[in-house]
Protein backbone atom coordinates (compact mmCIF):
# COMPACT_ATOMS: atom_id res chain seq x y z
CA UNK A 1 0.00 0.00 0.00
CA UNK A 2 1.21 3.59 -0.84
CA UNK A 3 2.62 5.47 2.16
CA UNK A 4 0.47 8.41 1.31
CA UNK A 5 -2.51 6.16 1.20
CA UNK A 6 -1.55 4.35 4.65
CA UNK A 7 -0.89 7.68 6.10
CA UNK A 8 -4.42 8.80 5.47
CA UNK A 9 -5.99 6.09 6.77
CA UNK A 10 -3.82 6.35 9.74
CA UNK A 11 -5.63 9.68 10.28
CA UNK A 12 -9.12 8.28 10.11
CA UNK A 13 -8.99 5.96 12.53
CA UNK A 14 -6.96 8.61 14.77
CA UNK A 15 -9.53 10.62 14.53
CA UNK A 16 -12.52 8.06 14.51
CA UNK A 17 -10.66 6.88 17.87
CA UNK A 18 -10.21 10.64 18.86
CA UNK A 19 -13.93 11.08 18.05
CA UNK A 20 -15.27 7.77 20.42
CA UNK A 21 -13.04 8.85 23.37
CA UNK A 22 -14.38 12.47 23.63
CA UNK A 23 -17.99 11.78 23.40
CA UNK A 24 -17.38 8.78 25.90
CA UNK A 25 -20.36 9.65 28.79
CA UNK A 26 -18.41 12.91 30.37
CA UNK A 27 -21.88 14.44 29.78
CA UNK A 28 -19.79 17.65 29.43
CA UNK A 29 -19.80 19.16 25.98
CA UNK A 30 -16.25 20.89 26.51
CA UNK A 31 -14.57 17.68 26.72
CA UNK A 32 -15.51 17.09 23.16
CA UNK A 33 -13.20 19.91 22.01
CA UNK A 34 -9.71 18.63 20.92
CA UNK A 35 -7.20 21.44 20.39
CA UNK A 36 -3.72 21.03 18.11
CA UNK A 37 -0.91 23.40 18.43
CA UNK A 38 0.67 23.19 14.96
CA UNK A 39 4.04 22.60 13.42
CA UNK A 40 4.50 22.07 9.88
CA UNK A 41 7.46 20.84 8.58
CA UNK A 42 8.83 21.42 4.93
CA UNK A 43 6.32 18.33 3.34
CA UNK A 44 4.44 16.91 5.57
CA UNK A 45 3.69 16.82 9.56
CA UNK A 46 2.75 14.06 12.18
CA UNK A 47 0.48 13.27 15.05
CA UNK A 48 1.95 13.33 18.79
CA UNK A 49 -1.40 12.97 20.71
CA UNK A 50 -1.48 13.89 24.28
CA UNK A 51 -4.22 12.94 26.47
CA UNK A 52 -5.00 14.06 29.99
CA UNK A 53 -5.43 11.47 33.05
CA UNK A 54 -8.80 12.12 34.61
CA UNK A 55 -7.39 12.95 38.53
CA UNK A 56 -9.16 14.16 41.62
CA UNK A 57 -9.52 15.01 45.31
CA UNK A 58 -11.42 14.76 48.07
CA UNK A 59 -14.04 17.82 49.17
CA UNK A 60 -12.16 19.52 52.44
CA UNK A 61 -11.83 22.68 54.48
CA UNK A 62 -9.67 24.07 54.32
CA UNK A 63 -9.01 22.93 50.52
CA UNK A 64 -6.14 20.52 49.91
CA UNK A 65 -3.78 20.84 47.16
CA UNK A 66 -4.45 19.63 43.95
CA UNK A 67 -2.59 16.40 42.51
CA UNK A 68 -0.49 16.80 39.90
CA UNK A 69 -1.66 16.63 36.14
CA UNK A 70 -0.32 14.05 34.29
CA UNK A 71 -0.81 12.71 30.67
CA UNK A 72 -0.16 10.24 28.21
CA UNK A 73 1.32 10.83 24.58
CA UNK A 74 1.52 8.77 21.96
CA UNK A 75 3.82 7.48 19.95
CA UNK A 76 5.81 6.56 23.56
CA UNK A 77 8.32 7.12 22.87
CA UNK A 78 8.76 10.45 21.76
CA UNK A 79 10.19 10.55 18.34
CA UNK A 80 13.90 11.81 18.36
CA UNK A 81 14.64 15.84 18.96
CA UNK A 82 10.63 16.19 20.19
CA UNK A 83 9.68 17.19 23.47
CA UNK A 84 6.69 18.02 25.38
CA UNK A 85 6.72 20.79 27.71
CA UNK A 86 4.67 22.64 29.73
CA UNK A 87 1.60 22.47 32.09
CA UNK A 88 -1.73 21.25 31.79
CA UNK A 89 -4.37 23.60 34.18
CA UNK A 90 -7.73 23.06 35.18
CA UNK A 91 -10.76 25.33 35.53
CA UNK A 92 -10.57 27.02 38.67
CA UNK A 93 -13.21 25.71 41.89
CA UNK A 94 -13.32 23.51 44.61
CA UNK A 95 -16.28 22.51 45.65
CA UNK A 96 -17.48 19.21 44.68
CA UNK A 97 -17.87 18.64 40.97
CA UNK A 98 -15.96 17.98 37.66
CA UNK A 99 -13.53 20.58 36.18
CA UNK A 100 -12.30 20.43 32.49
CA UNK A 101 -8.21 19.82 32.42
CA UNK A 102 -7.17 21.92 29.53
CA UNK A 103 -3.98 21.94 27.40
CA UNK A 104 -2.07 25.13 29.08
CA UNK A 105 1.01 25.58 28.34
CA UNK A 106 2.13 21.74 26.78
CA UNK A 107 3.96 22.21 23.33
CA UNK A 108 6.11 20.39 21.35
CA UNK A 109 9.87 21.66 21.94
CA UNK A 110 13.14 20.93 20.04
CA UNK A 111 14.76 20.48 16.79
CA UNK A 112 12.37 17.98 15.05
CA UNK A 113 9.28 20.33 16.86
CA UNK A 114 8.45 21.74 13.17
CA UNK A 115 7.92 18.20 11.74
CA UNK A 116 4.95 17.05 14.04
CA UNK A 117 1.69 18.08 14.86
CA UNK A 118 -0.15 18.01 19.10
CA UNK A 119 -3.41 17.30 19.30
CA UNK A 120 -4.51 17.04 22.94
CA UNK A 121 -7.86 15.48 24.10
CA UNK A 122 -9.04 17.04 27.88
CA UNK A 123 -10.13 15.15 30.71
CA UNK A 124 -11.54 16.19 33.85
CA UNK A 125 -10.41 16.83 37.21
CA UNK A 126 -13.24 15.85 39.93
CA UNK A 127 -13.31 16.88 43.70
CA UNK A 128 -15.52 14.27 45.29
CA UNK A 129 -17.92 15.30 47.91
CA UNK A 130 -18.82 13.15 51.15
Amino acid sequence: MPKKVLFVLTIICISLALFISCNGGFGDNELKVISSSSHYGPTESFIITVTADAVGKMYDEPPQADPPLTYTYDPDPLPDGVSITGELVRDAGEFAGTYVIRQGTLELTGPNADKYTLQYVGNRFSIYGF
